[in-house]
């Protein structure tokens, strides 16, 4: 073997197979592309006590005049006040109900963010 066969031989795979690494990688998503994903609702509740919910905890947000309540099981362990209306006709179109997550506990543990499902 001589020239190209014996550098094709020594290096392994051949050239055109090591540049289909780069292609997938250049296929893959990055930070630059856009796409849509569904509406977020997060918001923010004054809890109860110290202590009352915590993170990762599936809760039921209930509507009770103005405002919204939260629920874990039958104990109500934070507030909500003043809610955009997006999210109050959201809790209405589900009867006045609807389940959340406690995504982030405050550090004085005075506030909780909560996302809806």
């Amino acid at each position: 073997m001589m020239g190209i066969d014996f550098i094709r031989n020594a290096s392994g795979k051949p050239y055109t197979k090591r540049w289909a690494r780069g292609i997938d990688r250049i296929r893959a998503p990055t930070l630059m592309d856009v796409s849509m994903s569904e509406e977020s609702r997060t918001l923010t509740a004054r809890l109860i006590a110290k202590g009352a919910a915590c993170q990762g905890a599936t809760v039921l947000i209930q509507s009770k005049g103005a405002d919204l309540v939260v629920f874990d099981g039958l104990r109500q362990v934070a507030s909500i006040t003043n809610a955009p209306p997006s999210v109050r006709a959201a809790v209405d179109a589900r009867q006045g109900m609807a389940s959340a997550v406690v995504e982030r506990v405050g550090i004085l543990e005075a506030t909780a963010e909560i996302k809806l499902k």
